[in-house]
């Protein structure tokens, strides 16, 4: 029931994401340029995407598996394979939350 709660929240925090209207510095800057340097891109915004990231790291933070994390990036992100929702995870903790790299 947990694991369903955080997924539920992790939805509804990248979609109420307020879109930005300044260039991302530091490390969203960072973020995005690895994602795409990956050849990965968020359905929506830069800002949903860095929404994403960090919303990954408050996963992990909440004790989910990092299965589970994947899982959720994948789920909101349907285009992406787990092999995908994978990668975006661990570009998102390099940036975002290095202690779960």
């Amino acid at each position: 029931m947990n694991r369903f709660l955080l997924l539920a929240g992790l939805t509804a925090m990248v979609g109420l994401a307020a879109p930005a209207h300044a260039e991302p510095v530091g490390s969203d800057a960072a973020f995005l340029t690895q994602l795409t340097g990956a050849g990965l891109s968020h359905k929506g915004s830069d800002q949903v995407a860095i929404s994403a990231g960090h919303s990954v790291c408050q996963l992990m933070d909440a004790g989910l598996t990092p299965m589970d994390t994947v899982v959720a990036v994948q789920t909101t992100n349907p285009g992406f394979t787990l092999q995908r929702a994978a990668e975006f995870a661990r570009i998102a903790a390099q940036n975002y939350c290095p202690e779960h790299a």
